[in-house]
């Protein structure tokens, strides 16, 4: 645009056809390069140079043709210098600097061309100012999008650095699990042998509670194996392909076996009822039962006392929420809910994994978990994942 609009104000002519036709090849490495980096590979220090030092040949050359050292857009080194400065490797830099610094000397030394007599007056009013906020915008860009990687990389070295770190501590509390549900083996078996031997000895209402109390340390014990049973870590699990439905149901029936009611209520939308997900099954499962204790912690003494499950389709996506019209949280601490560790429970009550482990579940598989919450009203946690391809 700049070579054809030069055309019509210059009163010298300009050799439009190889200005043209080097901005061409240019256009067209650049189309190869990004063909290239579309494919997933990663461009090395020295392409990195080789292609700035590309740039400014070809810039170089567009300005031997038009005007040399007049030409105001010489000031477009600056731009590649900017960005060889901030991207490449010391002696790259120096290198690319060396080049530019020699290219325009060299510009200088070259007759006045096209650009030379009466138009020169003309280059100095009009053409340094274009030059300058041609420059000017390239080099606000480049510097924004520069600034915007380092903030995503650093917010992503943020989370891997966390997630370690939970990784870590979750290790830690597994050991320190499988210790103690092999330390809780023994009593519960005491227990349940007192519970039958006093179910025995007693009948009507008292009997019914000491069968109750078998029925507890049955589902106690049956916990603690499979804590102790040799298995793949849950955050290892591999993905599997299934019905959401089904196994939403499932998770929520056995999650209420042993608890008073009222139960959960389950909404499942009729298009969704078949839908696939690729999840690993067990600790999705787990963190379904993971936001319904914390459903029903936070609705405690709550009258009426609301959980609702749902399970929508939206586009390509399930859409999962539980509701509840508990407590709440705080609004300075919802950004804060899903950080491993973090709880707005009493102490004792809670290890803060539970939305850790939630989303973990669904944003391994490309999914992710949002939280809204208004203090005294109520929370809902929804995860959203891709639906399965048939």
């Amino acid at each position: 645009m700049t070579i054809l609009l030069a055309r019509r104000f210059l009163h010298q002519p300009l050799p439009v056809a190889q200005l043209l036709g080097i901005v061409g090849l240019l256009a067209a490495a650049n189309v190869a390069m990004q063909v290239w980096l579309w494919r997933g590979l990663n461009p090395t220090d020295r392409l990195c140079g080789l292609n700035l030092l590309g740039d400014v040949m070809a810039l170089t050359a567009l300005l031997a043709l038009s005007g040399g050292g007049y030409n105001p857009f010489a000031l477009l080194y600056l731009v590649h210098l900017t960005i060889g400065a901030v991207v490449l490797p010391t002696r790259w830099a120096v290198g690319l600097a060396i080049v530019c610094g020699g290219a325009f000397t060299l510009l200088h030394l070259l007759p006045e061309g096209p650009l030379g007599g009466e138009d020169v007056s003309f280059l100095h009013l009009r053409g340094r100012w274009v030059a300058f906020l041609v420059a000017a915008a390239f080099i606000t860009t480049f510097s924004l999008r520069m600034s915007q990687a380092l903030r995503h990389r650093d917010e992503e070295l943020a989370r891997t650095r966390s997630d370690a770190e939970a990784k870590e501590r979750l290790a830690a509390l597994g050991t320190l699990a499988a210790g103690t549900a092999h330390e809780l083996n023994t009593p519960l078996g005491t227990i349940a042998i007192l519970a039958g031997e006093l179910s025995a000895q007693l009948d009507g209402a008292r009997q019914e509670e000491a069968e109750e109390i078998r029925r507890q340390v049955r589902r106690c014990k049956e916990i603690i194996t499979g804590m102790l049973a040799p298995r793949v870590d849950v955050a290892g699990e591999e993905p599997k392909e299934f019905e959401v439905g089904p196994v939403l149901r499932d998770a929520a029936r056995r999650w209420q076996e042993g608890r008073p009611p009222p139960g959960p209520k389950l909404e499942i939308q009729p298009h969704a009822e078949r839908a696939r997900v690729r999840l690993p099954v067990r600790a999705f499962e787990q963190a379904i039962a993971n936001l319904l204790d914390n459903a029903f912690e936070a609705t405690e003494g709550r009258e009426p006392r609301d959980v609702r499950i749902s399970l929508a389709r939206t586009g390509d996506a399930l859409r999962l929420s539980v509701t509840d019209n508990g407590v709440g949280v705080p609004e300075h601490l919802l950004r804060r809910i899903g950080e491993p560790f973090f709880t707005t429970k009493e102490p004792g009550r809670g290890t803060g994994l539970g939305l850790y482990l939630a989303r973990h579940v669904v944003e391994g598989q490309g999914g992710e978990m949002s939280v809204s919450s208004a203090e005294g009203r109520g929370t809902q946690v929804t995860l959203t994942v891709p639906e399965a391809s048939q």
